[in-house]
């Protein structure tokens, strides 16, 4: 016997993050290599590199020329004080332990904005229960694969087409993307997230200077401007090594 909850259907959400996977992953629904779903959604946290905002608008306009909805929705900028308590920074406490903050930010500033639009579209008022089913499609290939994780709500489903449906992995995509004759994008990131490798800062300062600046701008002012109420006492810093980012040795 179906649930109420499965009588109201189901609502397919392709999670577009502007990135190589995601952008395989747009592709291939709309040329109807997988199944398509009711649209994508690219959640804006205001502090993604001008190149992949570029390539959003370019693939929203490329999708809506056949037929394919990609809507873009924000929570707020990440770049700021409240954006920056959700960060896995590193902490470098007074006794010279380094502790990184839990992770929030993709929850806060991904997951949860998708999460509205999608309610909002469904016609839900603020806390009303979800009654609807809401299938997830992430960008996850099968070198990556440790990354999948499935929903800890049960109105939810997590689906991983490019690894289920098509087994590809990072470099399938690619050569997807260019097959069909658009350009390939780069790595979908904020400008000044702590997961980013020396080599990817080394690139930034090398031939994107006005983000490195920015990166080492926002870097700054977590030691100098925010206030950092109910985190562990210390300094916070994007680097690993708790140096500023305008010190790090890149080499």
């Amino acid at each position: 016997m179906a649930t109420k909850q499965e009588s109201l259907g189901t609502i397919r959400v392709l999670s577009f993050g502007g990135g190589v996977q995601s952008t395989a992953m747009l592709v291939a629904a709309v040329l109807g290599k997988i199944k398509k779903p009711d649209l994508a959604i690219f959640a804006d946290t205001q502090w993604e590199p001008p190149p992949v905002m570029e390539h959003v608008k370019f693939m929203a306009q490329w999708a809506k020329e056949r037929g394919f909805e990609v809507c873009t929705v924000t929570h707020a900028s990440i770049r700021s004080e409240r954006g920056a308590k959700q960060m896995p920074l590193q902490v470098l406490k007074p006794n010279g332990d380094i502790i990184k903050i839990g992770r929030q930010c993709t929850t806060d500033y991904k997951i949860t904005p998708i999460r509205k639009e999608v309610r909002r579209r469904l016609g839900y008022v603020k806390g009303e229960r979800w009654k609807h089913h809401l299938e997830s499609w992430l960008g996850i290939t099968v070198d990556e694969a440790q990354r999948m994780k499935p929903s800890d709500k049960k109105w939810e489903t997590v689906c991983w087409p490019l690894i289920d449906e098509l087994s590809w992995n990072r470099e399938d995509c690619k050569r997807y993307i260019e097959k069909n004759g658009l350009p390939v994008p780069m790595k979908s990131s904020c400008v000044g997230c702590p997961y980013h490798s020396d080599h990817y800062f080394r690139e930034m300062k090398l031939h994107r200077p006005d983000e490195w600046a920015d990166a080492v701008d926002f870097d700054e002012s977590l030691r100098s401007d925010f206030t950092f109420r109910g985190m562990p006492e210390g300094q916070a810093f994007i680097h690993r090594k708790c140096i500023p980012l305008k010190d790090i040795y890149l080499q």
